[in-house]
């Protein structure tokens, strides 16, 4: 099982430094949620990741720039960029928006062309500092992201490629974890990279359990709805259908070390 690591988020360096030294010395991937912009914690981050012993990625503060405000936001994305580049990302994870936006059909034709417009603006500040973003599912149907995704590709937006949420998909979406799955097999046979969140939750609200959380409240098994396989055979489909894809558990620090051994020794079962 490949290329399975941690998300840390950038506050607090006590929280994540344990981690941090844990994914180095496996050299595991990390994800640094951009948040906070802690100097304590960006010195610690470039001092450790700056020359990229291990692959990083980067989260944008989703709260303040997303896809859908890029048109406005265009130099916070630059800036997040610099930012991210300086721990040694060569991608950042970004939303479509901060809210579920509009679901009415009669709408939908000019949404795609909006936040289509604006991955234009951002697909040319991605060619000048040779950086590309990943649009992660968050509150729509994967037929909201099918669209999006067309249209990357018939604009020719190669810099712009997909995160999958998979707490997002169960709370969020009405499709099954197959049919996410079928979707990104599309993606990568039009070239669009991946980027996994793995966490587990009860479908009520994005909680990101650890597999020890999800055993306590009795959710690993089969849900009858989203998630055919249980936890953590969801993770070993993920890590044997993408084995070259970023993967990474979203869960609280203390408990991600544990969480990761936990999860891929079920996986590899």
């Amino acid at each position: 099982m490949r290329n399975f690591g941690f998300k840390i988020v950038d506050s607090a360096p006590r929280q994540f430094e344990a981690v941090l030294d844990y994914a180095i010395g496996k050299q595991l991937p990390i994800e640094v949620g951009m948040y906070h912009l802690d100097p304590a914690a960006h010195e610690l981050l470039r001092d450790r990741l700056g020359r990229r012993p291990v692959p990083v990625a980067a989260h944008t503060h989703h709260e303040r720039c997303h896809v859908f405000n890029f048109h406005q936001t265009l130099e916070l994305l630059a800036s997040h960029i610099a930012q991210a580049r300086a721990v040694g990302s060569l991608y950042s994870v970004v939303h479509a928006a901060n809210m579920p936006l509009t679901a009415r059909p009669e709408k939908q034709a000019a949404l795609i062309a909006h936040l289509l417009d604006n991955l234009e603006r951002a697909e040319a500040l991605c060619a000048e500092c040779d950086y590309r973003l990943h649009v992660e599912n968050v509150y729509h149907r994967l037929g909201f992201y099918r669209r999006l995704f067309e249209g990357v590709s018939e604009r020719g937006l190669g810099r712009i490629h997909f995160c999958f949420d998979i707490g997002h998909a169960k709370v969020w979406s009405s499709e099954t974890l197959d049919e996410w799955l079928a979707f990104l097999d599309e993606l990568m046979g039009r070239d669009i990279r991946l980027h996994f969140h793995l966490h587990a939750n009860q479908g009520l609200i994005d909680e990101h359990l650890t597999l020890a959380q999800a055993q306590a409240r009795g959710i690993c098994g089969p849900d009858g709805y989203f998630n055919g396989d249980g936890y953590p055979g969801a993770y070993r489909t993920i890590g044997r259908r993408f084995p070259e894809a970023t993967k990474v558990f979203e869960v609280n620090p203390d408990q991600a070390i544990a969480n990761l051994e936990a999860a891929l020794a079920g996986a590899a079962a």
